[in-house]
C-alpha cells in the first residue's frame, strides 16, 4: 500500500512538474486568457517581433489603381477654380440698414456674413438676417444683411460679404 501511494505521488508531482517548467515563470497560458483580455497598452515594446514596426513605419503594400475624377458641379458644370470675395456698404440709417453683396456674372455665392460700421458709437446695431440671396434658391447668387440699431440714435450702416465661385 505505501509503494502504491509513493508511486501514485511521484507520478502527479512528476505531471505538476512538468506543467509548471512548461510555462515560463510569470507567465500565462492561452487558455488562461479571456477573449479582449491583453489589451495594446500592456504588451512591451518591440516584444512582438513578427509584427512589430519601428516608430512611425508601416510596410508598404501594392500601389491601387488611380480614382475616378471628381463629380462636376451642379447641374453638370466644371467644378470650381476660382474663389472671391465680393463686398457691398449699405447706407446709413437710424434704425436699420440693409444690403446685398452680390456675385458676378456666371458665379455661384456659397456664403457670406454681415458687418457693420457704427462710426458714432451711440448705436447698437443688431444683425437682424444674414442669409444667401435669393432666400432658399438652389443656386444663391448673392448675400443679404439687415443691421438693425436697437438703440434708436446715432446711425448704423450694414455691410454685406460674399464668397463667389466660378469653373
Amino acid at each position: 500500500m505505501i509503494v502504491a501511494c509513493v508511486a501514485l505521488f511521484l507520478a502527479t508531482t512528476g505531471t505538476s512538474v512538468a506543467v509548471i517548467n512548461a510555462v515560463p515563470k510569470g507567465s500565462v497560458g492561452t487558455k488562461q486568457l479571456k477573449n479582449n483580455a491583453v489589451i495594446s497598452s500592456k504588451v512591451k515594446d518591440h516584444s512582438l517581433k513578427a509584427v512589430d514596426f519601428a516608430k512611425g513605419q508601416l510596410p508598404a503594400g501594392a500601389k491601387g489603381s488611380t480614382g475616378a475624377n471628381g463629380a462636376n458641379g451642379a447641374n453638370g458644370a466644371a467644378g470650381v477654380n476660382k474663389v472671391v470675395k465680393r463686398t457691398a456698404e449699405g447706407t446709413f440709417g437710424t434704425n436699420f440698414s440693409k444690403v446685398t453683396a452680390s456675385c458676378n456674372s456666371g458665379e455661384v455665392a456659397t456664403g457670406g456674413g454681415a458687418d457693420w460700421d457704427a462710426s458714432t458709437n451711440t448705436g447698437w446695431p443688431v444683425v437682424s438676417y444674414s442669409v444667401p440671396d435669393p432666400y432658399n434658391a438652389a443656386t444663391p447668387t448673392g448675400w443679404a444683411v439687415e443691421i438693425d440699431n436697437w438703440s434708436g440714435s446715432g446711425g448704423v450702416q450694414a455691410i454685406a460679404w460674399v464668397l463667389c465661385t466660378s469653373p
